[in-house]
């Protein structure tokens, strides 16, 4: 069996996956139906997670099934629910635009590859000096050095990003997001279980993401997750609402920035971390990240929620 999955057959299951990801991801763009549409979506995310860990990284692949296979598909299922506007007339695109548009495809097609035949196969200087200075940054994993290391502005922008779109989601819903009532008490013994198991998976993610995959990214997925389950299985004060969602996310995101302050003024550069606090710094300032990006995922579904006529007299 071992032979089976050797060499080249790993190679061919490798090249069918990628394949099946450039079909879904088509499928999910250019199919009418948004059922349909959704459903491609969802089995692009899972095909994607699968090619991640297949390019060893399954601190990526974690976070691409929690993300897009989770909190995007709960968002997206959730819109198909909902009472559709009336459409407006469709009308056709004429042959002008079509042969535009596929012109222009193609010209942005030839240019990547292009741009990737000009990239050399051999590994970048900047990895091998990366790996070398692990030990300097507080933590013995790579992609957490590099994350709050070595590229640690980029990571506080992305969480800015996050906790701007969580703002806005909670500045759309006008009216504090109501809980379910959960009828069913199989679904809520369900959720019970579920939930404390997701939330300890988050801690351990947390933990283990200074000596292997895992992080504040990852942790904070899988919080969004267990709360988007607690909210739509009617477990009591699990819904956050969206002063709640300001305070925690913005937070978080105040407390990295405050991190970098400490770093300017203890090293004399903007988020620098001396060695002898940086583990404990990292730990700390990835706590507080996972709660926030958590939060702020569940605020951004949940708000979505929050002017639905049928849900508000539930």
């Amino acid at each position: 069996m071992t032979g089976l999955w050797s060499g080249s057959a790993l190679e061919l299951l490798d090249v069918l996956v990628l394949g099946a990801v450039v079909v879904a991801a088509l499928v999910a763009v250019l199919v009418p139906g948004r059922a349909a549409a959704t459903t491609a979506f969802l089995v692009f995310g899972i095909l994607l997670a699968v090619l991640w860990g297949r390019a060893d990284a399954p601190d990526v692949a974690i976070a691409e099934v929690a993300l897009g296979g989770g909190i995007a598909g709960a968002i997206l299922v959730d819109a198909l629910d909902r009472t559709r506007p009336p459409r407006p007339a469709h009308r056709p695109c004429g042959v002008g635009v079509l042969a535009v548009a596929v012109i222009a495809g193609g010209a942005v097609l030839v240019a990547l590859l292009v741009a990737l035949r000009g990239v050399s196969p051999e590994p970048a200087a900047l990895a091998g000096r990366a790996l070398a200075s692990v030990d300097q940054s507080g933590v013995t994993h790579p992609v957490t050095a590099v994350l709050l290391n070595y590229r640690s502005l980029d990571t506080l922008l992305e969480i800015a990003v996050l906790v701007v779109a969580a703002f806005g989601a909670a500045s759309i819903a006008r009216e504090r997001v109501p809980g379910v009532r959960a009828d069913d008490p199989v679904r809520r013994a369900l959720a019970v279980v579920i939930v404390p198991v997701v939330l300890v998976v988050a801690v351990w993610v947390l933990v283990a993401g200074s000596s292997q995959p895992g992080g504040a990214f990852q942790s904070g997925a899988l919080i969004g997750a267990a709360l988007v389950i607690a909210h739509l299985c009617g477990i009591p004060f699990s819904t956050p609402s969206g002063r709640t969602v300001m305070l925690v996310a913005g937070g978080s995101l105040l407390a990295f920035i405050g991190l970098g302050i400490v770093g300017l003024v203890a090293t004399g550069s903007w988020l620098g971390l001396d060695v002898a606090w940086a583990g404990a710094a990292i730990l700390a300032i990835e706590s507080l990240l996972a709660l926030g990006i958590g939060v702020a995922l569940a605020g951004i579904f949940l708000a979505a929620g929050a002017a639905d006529p049928r849900e508000a007299k539930a």
